[in-house]
């Protein structure tokens, strides 16, 4: 019998590329069926069993699949041919295709006007465009980016008055640019994009102010830049390589963001704490795309752990004060990205995202009832951020 096995990629970094513009191919592979084989049918579709087209790759055992759509699960099967017809079909395989988030902790809306209340915000990756639709009322419009640059948009408060504040960070030097609500604007380097590094500001030193941080994919270490005495922090936590995700927060509820990382291989969490003891917990599956979402869903002060399932649109949510959460919510194969922040105040953040396809925000409020409404255009390539890459992941 002809087997298929299907072999996951190396994942390519992108910066402000919109989901499905990069065509990743599926490797395959196979054992040969023997005797008169005069070549290869790898048969696929979007549904188990159920395949709706083929390609013939001819008389080989190996292949790459292009998928026609991005953000699918496809299935695939390879039947072998001769003049006397078709083999019966292999083993099926499956694999999610598409885009994943890789720094859910810039995907958590800012508040600008620093009423308590997450804003929508969106980044216009043609012109550097910022526009954020506060809460308080009105419409925020700023310059404050280079796409061209590989600047990545970075809100948060680093001047410590309670609102957000415009900054990018440059993927293509590792500056970061930042257009303080109260000290104004400033610049910084910190960061080397040789060795893949990755924004992550938070408060790590429980000052009021988020501090400007990178996470080092090729080396597992994190180089924080304390804003209380402008020391820095460097830490080794995590893996090298594409693996593990960086998702800092506050685990532990004493007001320092903790550095952590989720391992998507395994699901797992591993925390490191300010004092420096250590947890780990499993709460996520690779077999179904998951990505971290972490944020304090219940109210109490700690960062939960959670997971939105790119395979289904599933939000799953380990909540620190009792029980889990689970809710879906999105449409992963319409260009939807996960923002969940405190939209309406009451201290707990909402299930949200925005679809990158239509430029549409829907909104789940965590003391009920929902919103959904349009904010940007899709067309000009307005994202809400984060750094993404194309990732294939084999289901099991």
């Amino acid at each position: 019998m002809t087997r298929i096995v299907v072999f996951l990629l190396a994942a390519v970094a992108l910066f402000g590329v919109a989901p499905g513009s990069a065509q990743t191919p599926i490797r395959l592979a196979w054992n040969p069926s023997g005797g008169d084989t005069q070549g290869y049918r790898i048969y696929y579709g979007t549904a188990s069993n159920q395949y709706s087209s083929f390609i013939d790759v001819g008389n080989t055992t190996t292949a790459s699949f292009i998928p026609p759509v991005p953000n699918r699960i496809y299935y695939l099967t390879v039947r072998a041919y001769n003049s006397l017809g078709l083999s019966n079909p292999s083993n099926e395989a499956a694999a999610w295709v598409g885009v994943i988030w890789r720094t859910p902790s810039l995907l958590g809306m800012g508040d600008f006007d620093g009423d308590g209340r997450a804003d929508p915000m969106v980044y216009r990756g043609t012109t550097g465009e910022w526009f954020a639709s506060k809460s308080g009322g009105g419409l925020a419009q700023v310059s404050w980016g280079a796409p061209t640059m590989g600047d990545v948009p970075v809100p948060a408060d680093y001047d410590g008055d309670d609102k957000s504040d415009y900054a990018v960070y440059r993927g293509t030097t590792g500056q970061w640019f930042l257009n303080q609500s109260s000290a104004g604007g400033t610049t910084l380097s910190w960061g080397a994009p040789s060795f893949q590094d990755i924004p992550v500001p938070k408060d790590y030193d429980g000052d009021g102010k988020d501090d400007v941080a990178v996470y080092r994919r090729a080396t597992g270490q994190w180089f924080i830049r304390q804003s209380g005495n402008g020391q820095p922090r460097n830490v080794t936590w995590g893996a090298s390589g594409n693996d593990d995700v960086p998702v800092p927060g506050d685990y532990n509820g004493n007001g320092l963001a903790d550095v952590a990382v989720y391992r998507r291989s395994t699901g797992q969490w591993f925390v490191l704490f300010d004092n420096g003891t250590t947890v780990t917990w499993s709460w996520g599956a690779q077999s179904f795309a998951d990505v971290p979402v972490p944020a304090d869903y219940d109210g109490d002060g700690l960062c939960d752990i959670g997971i939105f399932r790119l395979s289904s649109g599933t939000w799953i949510v380990h909540l620190s004060t009792n029980g889990s959460r689970t809710l879906v919510w999105g449409a992963p194969s319409l260009g939807d990205v996960p923002i969940p922040a405190d939209y309406d105040g009451d201290g707990k953040a909402d299930v949200a995202v925005f679809r990158a396809s239509t430029a549409t925000w829907y909104i789940a409020y965590a003391a009920g009832g929902s919103a959904t409404f349009s904010f940007g255009a899709s067309s000009l390539g307005d994202t809400v951020g984060g750094v993404q890459e194309t990732a294939i992941v084999p289901l099991q």
